[in-house]
């Protein structure tokens, strides 16, 4: 099922055949004008005309590289009539009239970077009525509210496509759009994406992606554009630790089905000429993360990228996302827009620098660490509210890794069921439950993050996680109005056929070692809590399709209660007991509330904007 699994992904060359042979697949599904790609029904918020334009527009980010690096694309002609019908009012598979805040208005995006990159195959031989038609449609997209995010890059990939093709439109709209952009800026290399505080790969592929693209091609604008240069530059000393030796990188946050856009960042530091690191270690992490990518069989039965992540699944997606929405994947293939004598591909491989210990990030509210051969990523700072499925899971757990992703919990009243990987439930009947969502107050430290959050009437509590590689340390000083029941989970590993070699789960701990695994949760707890094992629903795991996660459990009663664990997980069994054996010590209750009192202000907490429930 994977169109590339013969593909060593070492060489330029290898790349290139890479991005023909993902979109491949596609071509059976083209429409008879070429101005749709349809590829199932399973809908998006938005119209079947513009899910089938995702489908067309998405693969020229991989695409139209190759026309700017003089490689080898036979199929241009099928993209020149899909624009020409497609912006044809009189034609049966025109994409209509996009409005406000419109899934139009990103595709145009995609429509318009094809222009950019290859204009000698995709603009210069239409006829004048076509250039007239592509023109006057995608002007038309500049008049239309987009969403107050990173949805204003897309009116500035638009503006840049029709300078590049000399056609007359309102930069001001462009000119506006960028200072609103720039109003996003936090420092540190970190964007907020629009109003909401949620960092996580929406600032390296989209923020940052397109703002390198800008700086490269923009004409003028020269303060702005090396603005955009310096904040990636500085983004990238945090996002290397993002990603393990492997190449795998921390699942985090919504739209995970983009998969290796993850790594799209890198190539847009290499098409913009920004050396954040030395080019042998951007070339390593970037082809390291396609290899990652390359060695995992997620496609449908006909080789198209499907909606999930490491296998089809529907469960995570997000409502905007349709049939076409993967092949946002295909921005990672930018730096073959470079000739082979760019420094990024004469430059080998270098390995990932050794990283310190811990990084801090004081904007994003973010600790990292390495969990032997993975990056985890500690987080007390996003938001999760607003018409986002599983927000919580996705944005409010208290850590993320890149071996072992993150679940998402289905069931609304199954407090026994859900994974809770890496969460703390709590539940009033044995059915409902409330978990950690938005979060109240904030700080950090050089090896903590202190959290304050009220996930129901009359519950509220203190969190503390605390970096003890290759150990998390978690901390809850709770309080209560009633009585609670409470489970604990730590990270989610893969379940199988095969029974786990060995599991204990008991007073003070919950372990599950598999023949590939092992995953603890260690109480730290006085009196400590049961250890149990949870049947998960299945199909609720980035990763994997069935999964075992250890948990601890406990029933509260009314008034405070302290609960504290530790918790880790491996894919070298091998190395559990030597682990446990050196687990780390809880600091006392004093050095804790010493911590909350001096810790750094979290940025990304700091004058957020003040937005309304959702009105049903």
């Amino acid at each position: 099922m994977n169109p590339i699994a013969d593909n060593a992904l070492e060489s330029r060359t290898d790349f290139a055949r890479a991005a023909v042979d993902l979109w491949r697949p596609l071509k059976p599904h083209f429409s008879p004008g070429s101005a749709r790609v349809s590829l199932g029904r399973t809908a998006a918020h938005f119209t079947n005309v513009a899910a089938e334009l995702e489908g067309l527009s998405r693969p020229l980010f991989g695409l139209a590289p190759l026309a700017a690096g003089g490689l080898p694309f036979d199929d241009w002609e099928l993209f020149r009539e899909g624009y020409t019908n497609g912006t044809n009012p009189e034609h049966a598979e025109y994409w209509g009239v996009p409005g406000h805040r419109d899934q139009r208005i990103v595709e145009s995006a995609a429509l318009a970077f094809g222009l950019l990159l290859a204009p000698d195959e995709l603009w210069d031989p239409l006829d004048q009525d076509a250039k007239t038609n592509v023109a006057n449609w995608l002007k038309y997209t500049l008049t239309q509210t987009p969403s107050d995010n990173n949805w204003h890059f897309f009116h500035v990939l638009v503006s840049l496509g029709l300078e590049l093709c000399d056609v007359d439109h309102d930069l001001s709209i462009r000119e506006s759009d960028l200072k609103r952009l720039e109003e996003f800026w936090l420092g540190d290399g970190w964007y907020s994406d629009g109003a909401y505080r949620r960092f996580d790969h929406y600032v390296p592929f989209a923020m940052h992606f397109y703002g390198l693209i800008y700086a490269k091609m923009a004409r003028g604008d020269d303060a702005r554009r090396q603005r955009f240069r310096e904040r990636a530059a500085e983004f990238a000393q945090e996002f290397q630790h993002w990603f393990d030796a492997d190449g795998a990188v921390v699942a985090l946050g919504r739209s995970m089905t983009y998969r290796f856009a993850q790594c799209s960042f890198w190539a847009g530091l290499a098409f913009a000429d920004v050396e954040a690191l030395p080019w042998g270690e951007v070339k390593g992490i970037w082809a390291r993360h396609l290899r990652w990518w390359n060695q995992r069989d997620w496609y449908d039965r006909d080789g198209i990228m499907s909606v999930g992540y490491a296998y089809p699944n529907l469960h995570m997606s997000e409502q905007y996302n349709s049939p076409g929405s993967p092949y946002w994947a295909m921005k990672a293939f930018l730096p073959l827009a470079l000739p082979e004598s760019h420094p990024f591909w004469s430059a080998d491989e270098a390995p990932k620098a050794k990283p310190d210990d811990r990084y801090v990030s004081t904007v994003a509210g973010q600790l990292g660490y390495a969990m032997g051969e993975s990056r985890v990523i500690l987080q007390s700072c996003n938001e999760c509210r607003a018409l986002l499925g599983c927000g919580p899971e996705k944005y409010g757990k208290f850590a993320y890794s890149s071996t072992f992703g993150f679940s998402v919990d289905p069931d609304q009243r199954g407090f026994l069921a859900n994974p809770f990987d890496n969460m703390l439930a709590l539940s009033r009947d044995g059915l409902r439950f409330v978990t950690r969502t938005d979060i109240d107050d904030a700080c950090i430290g050089d090896d903590f993050i202190w959290s304050r959050w009220k996930p129901d009437y009359g519950i509220e509590i203190e969190t503390w996680l605390i970096a003890r590689a290759p150990w998390h340390l978690r901390v809850h000083r709770i309080q209560t109005d009633l009585a609670l029941w409470a489970t604990e989970g730590g990270f989610a590993i893969e379940r199988t056929d095969t029974p786990p070699v060995r599991e204990e789960h008991e007073d003070g701990r919950s372990l599950i070692v598999t023949n590939n695994a092992a995953s603890i949760a260690l109480d730290l707890s006085t009196p400590a809590r049961k250890g149990v094992w949870r049947k998960v629903l299945p199909r609720t795991s980035l990763t994997f399709p069935q999964t075992h996660v250890p948990h601890l459990a406990v029933r509260l009663e009314p008034g405070e209660t302290w609960l504290a664990g530790a918790f880790a997980a491996t894919c070298q069994p091998e190395l559990i007991d030597p682990w446990i054996a050196e687990a780390p010590i809880l600091p006392e209750q004093a050095v804790l509330i010493a911590w909350r009192d001096n810790g750094w202000q979290i940025v990304g907490l700091q004058n957020r904007e003040v937005l309304p429930s959702p009105s049903w």
